[in-house]
């Protein structure tokens, strides 16, 4: 049996052992011309939100995702949802056609999950946020930054001193399969509760509101720097140093290929951001082992305000091309991974685009839970590693083919010397342990029948495909 089979009959028996109402026919290619107009008319007149087909105002803006691979995804229909009520009518709707379907928050699903060639639930119109003074929650609902953010886990630069965003997650709104509308807390559907942190986004259900607790903030000092052709020992120096550094530094490191000249080796290039709670003096102390390995060509070190810092650390989310292979680094980084790298980066195939491997950084609160507390069970980390490639929409078949060849032996190269699982928020299509890389020792529980108050059951889908699942593999040289 194949890959993509086996991962289809997982979602099947998974929904036949939960009892959701499933259609054998939404585990089959569902094209636009198959569904008859009538079919959606009978839609739309159940939703209170708009339903929006081809040819509507907003139709083509709205189907288009963030990763371009995906674009020619095209959905036959788009609901608006305004209310849970509505996402319960389209899941009751799916169910009784056998149409798929997918949920999208923002688009950003690094797998192309959230297209789909049947019906598309759009949750852009979820999206108030309420703080409580009183006990110092926010409820919010699922953008880009809360759904498909949180329900994976949720990375950042102050997860070192707070833990993963998913650990501060109290209560959560979710509409399961059947249509159910239900309340996940510690108390209330706990085995829900405890897959939502870290069971990754479209597995149990549509979330529409997420409670979490929050932490003061005040300002921080942001940094960026970079150095241009380094050494292995100014690696293992500086790993060593930032994973000695307190829990109130954050970063991310990428490391990507020089520019080759004739007669050398291509050389290795780091650059680095990130934010320290505490003085510029402190942190320039932190950093001093590596600025006596070598100055840093590129130094920016300012202190900020917090929502200031948090602009200067974000990065441009356009569109585009791209693949990402993720692997948690547990313990400290093995100076293997230093020789992995020099010998990858160097062997960069010059195709368009560009290739990289980044490391954010976890540790100290990342690893403060057992990896049985919660869904996410990465919890013995240092670093989590991801090699990125990009490609244009003109580049040629076999310059593609170079770079994701250039990937999968790097990614091949790595995974055993990590130690670690993949991210489940940085869903790969090219993984094969998906299940036991993203879940471990989890998996089982998030497998086993969970029922809700009104004897329904909760679910798990592939966290590669969203609830009730797009089934489909997407060719790794597309565009």
């Amino acid at each position: 049996m194949n890959e993509l089979l086996s991962r289809r009959t997982f979602l099947a028996s998974s929904a036949l052992w939960s009892g959701a109402l499933l259609s054998p026919s939404v585990f089959g290619k569902t094209s636009e011309a198959q569904i008859p107009n009538v079919a959606w008319q009978s839609l739309r007149r159940s939703l209170t939100g708009p339903l929006l087909t081809p040819g509507d105002q907003g139709f083509n803006e709205l189907a288009l995702p963030n990763n371009l691979r995906y674009r020619a995804i095209r959905p036959g229909a788009i609901a608006l949802c305004s209310s849970p009520e509505d996402i319960a009518q389209c899941l009751k709707w799916c169910s009784h056609t056998g149409v798929p379907l997918a949920t999208r928050g923002g688009g950003h699903s690094y797998a192309g999950y959230s297209s789909t060639e049947g019906l598309m639930i759009n949750l852009m119109n979820f999206n108030t946020a309420t703080y409580t003074p009183q006990d110092g929650t926010i409820t919010v609902c699922p953008t880009v930054a809360a759904g498909g953010f949180l329900l994976g886990g949720g990375i950042g630069f102050d997860m070192r001193r707070h833990g993963i965003a998913s650990d501060h997650l109290m209560a959560t709104n979710v509409v399961l399969a059947n249509g159910d509308i239900v309340t996940a807390t510690a108390e209330t559907n706990p085995d829900i509760f405890w897959a939502m942190r870290g069971g990754a986004g479209g597995n149990f259900g549509i979330n529409t509101s997420f409670t979490l607790n929050t932490f003061p903030v005040d300002q921080s000092v942001e940094f960026q720097l970079g150095w241009s052709n380094v050494s292995d020992e100014f690696l293992a120096v500086y790993f060593k140093t930032f994973e000695a550094a307190p829990k109130e530094l954050g970063s991310k490191v990428t490391l990507t290929p020089g520019l080759a000249l004739k007669g050398q080796e291509r050389p290795m290039n780091v650059s680095v951001i990130g934010q320290y709670i505490g003085s510029s003096r402190d942190l320039r102390e932190i950093l001093a082992p590596i600025y006596q390995q070598a100055l840093p060509d590129e130094e920016v070190i300012q202190l900020m305000a917090y929502w200031n810092a948090s602009s200067f650390l974000s990065e441009a989310g356009t569109p585009g091309y791209y693949q990402e292979r993720s692997r948690f680094v547990n313990g400290p980084m093995p100076s293997s991974m230093f020789q992995a790298m020099r010998e990858w980066l160097t062997q960069w195939p010059n195709a368009q685009g560009s290739g990289s491997i980044k490391f954010f950084q976890m540790g100290h609160e990342t690893n403060a839970l057992k990896p049985t507390d919660t869904a996410f069970v990465h919890r013995q980390s240092q670093w989590l590693s991801s090699i990125e490639i990009t490609w244009t929409p003109g580049q040629t078949i076999p310059s593609r083919m170079l770079a994701h060849r250039w990937q999968d032996k790097f990614y091949k190269a790595i995974t055993p010397l990590c130690g670690g699982g993949a991210y489940q928020n940085f869903p790969d299509p090219s993984l094969r342990d998906w299940a036991t890389s993203y879940y471990g020792e989890n998996l089982n529980r998030l497998m086993a029948r969970s029922h809700t108050p009104r004897g329904h059951a909760a679910f798990i889908t592939p966290a590669a495909y969203p609830l009730i699942g797009c089934n489909r593999r997407q060719d790794a040289v597309s565009q």
